[in-house]
């Protein structure tokens, strides 16, 4: 059976089975938690990051100058350029977006696709490289209600989560799972340094284009942001703390009143 048929089904059989993937059918309140979220959709945004640049080919090749008789070396350059997919969620009614940071750094361009497909170049406000947040902002062309940040130090292990998928197959297809980690630290080395960052480890699986996306509790709030698969054979992912996007965006929001805050401000 091909690969893709195989996708199809499964994502037939997701449709038909009822409950969320990985957890139990709750009648109503299931239903009702699922009506929530489909509300939250417009707040739920594809990002796409371009970078251009050129580099030195390998290889010179030699000519005359015909106006000097001298010969010159002539080095080709090449542009290069590579995109990188995500998604985001809207965090505030100015049109911040809090999403990964390993997506927008260093992006010569950056869009944002609207659940209606509207696509709008974005701006980067803050980079947070070793907790892998990056806040952007867009012009809203009409207003779209932001996502409530729960308190994710009221976390519990085993806590039942839901994400919407943003990965080619599995786009706008909810997911649910279980919290697995608490506090779960991820070793990143920066600069000479190893830096730490404190995250939440789920049950969910993540592909790719899900980076960024939103991880909701049963309130219909946001208890994190997804940044990371696990490479251990049980396939769970990572996700951001929803009290570091809430501690950022009060530090941008602050400092932006103040006047004293650059864009693009980069915290290791």
């Amino acid at each position: 059976m091909g690969t893709m048929l195989k996708r199809k089904i499964f994502l037939i059989g997701f449709l038909l089975a009822g409950p969320i993937l990985g957890m139990p059918l709750r009648a109503a309140g299931q239903t009702s938690i699922i009506a929530q979220i489909q509300e939250l959709q417009p707040a739920i945004v594809s990002i796409k990051a371009v970078n251009t640049g050129i580099f030195q080919a390998p290889y010179q090749a030699a000519a005359i100058d015909k106006a000097t008789g001298r010969v010159i070396v002539l080095r080709r350059l090449k542009a290069a350029g590579y995109n990188r997919f995500g998604a985001g969620v809207i965090i505030d009614p100015s049109g911040i977006i809090v999403t990964n940071a390993h997506i927008v750094h260093n992006a010569d361009k950056i869009a944002v696709i609207l659940h209606d497909n509207t696509e709008i170049p974005a701006q980067v406000l803050m980079v947070i490289k070793n907790l892998d947040i990056g806040l952007i902002q867009i012009p809203l062309p009409y207003p779209v209600s932001p996502v409530e940040l729960a308190n994710s130090d009221q976390v519990k292990l085993q806590d039942e989560v839901i994400t919407v998928g943003n990965s080619q197959f599995l786009k706008q297809t909810f997911s649910g799972g279980k919290i697995k980690g608490i506090g779960t630290t991820r070793h990143q080395f920066l600069k000479g340094e190893i830096k730490t960052t404190s995250l939440l480890q789920t049950t969910i699986n993540l592909y790719e284009g899900d980076s960024g996306g939103p991880l909701f509790n049963h309130q219909g709030q946001l208890i994190g942001m997804m940044t990371a698969k696990e490479a251990a054979a049980d396939h769970s992912s990572f996700a951001v703390p929803s009290n570091l996007i809430r501690r950022y965006l009060g530090e941008y929001l602050y400092k932006n009143k103040q006047g004293n805050l650059e864009h693009d401000e980069i915290v290791e």
